[in-house]
């Protein structure tokens, strides 16, 4: 879709802020407000859930793309166990998702109670988010969610 000439103008006045291969980042602006894109206030606006749940669906893709990236077998596993790793990977992203090797092994393996018990062994499980990760366990070694 063409660019109106308002929204031209709007761009060139309002400035990207801090900008990264084409990804924009929350900056504050010349009155100290959290601002992203083309003067998009956060402090004061946030955003809407329909904004909200666009930035979920990106985010998802991500992981999607992520787990493709460490587990061939992806396609083959079944919907819980697909949804674990997506969770995996939206959590930690493909470096740190990447840095579970024994658990990636097991996985490919087929050897559930052994990625269950990896994951349980993590930083992630132990410190950062217990009851996620003992969730995600279980549902790796079960094969069983209430989601599904």
């Amino acid at each position: 879709m063409p660019m109106t000439t308002l929204q031209q103008l709007l761009m060139r006045q309002e400035g990207t802020g801090p900008t990264k291969d084409g990804r924009f980042f929350p900056y504050l602006d010349g009155v100290g407000k959290w601002t992203i894109g083309w003067g998009r206030n956060l402090s004061d606006n946030g955003i809407s859930k329909e904004e909200a749940c666009m930035f979920l669906s990106s985010d998802i893709a991500d992981a999607i793309d992520d787990v493709r990236h460490c587990f061939s077998c992806y396609d083959t596993l079944s919907e819980t166990r697909r949804m674990v790793l997506v969770s995996l990977a939206f959590n930690l992203g493909r470096e740190r998702l990447s840095k579970f090797v024994r658990f990636i092994g097991a996985v490919h393996r087929g050897a559930w109670d052994e990625a269950a018990d990896e994951l349980l062994d993590s930083k992630a499980a132990k410190q950062d988010a217990p009851a996620r990760y003992r969730e995600l366990a279980s549902m790796m070694r079960t094969d069983v969610s209430v989601w599904t």
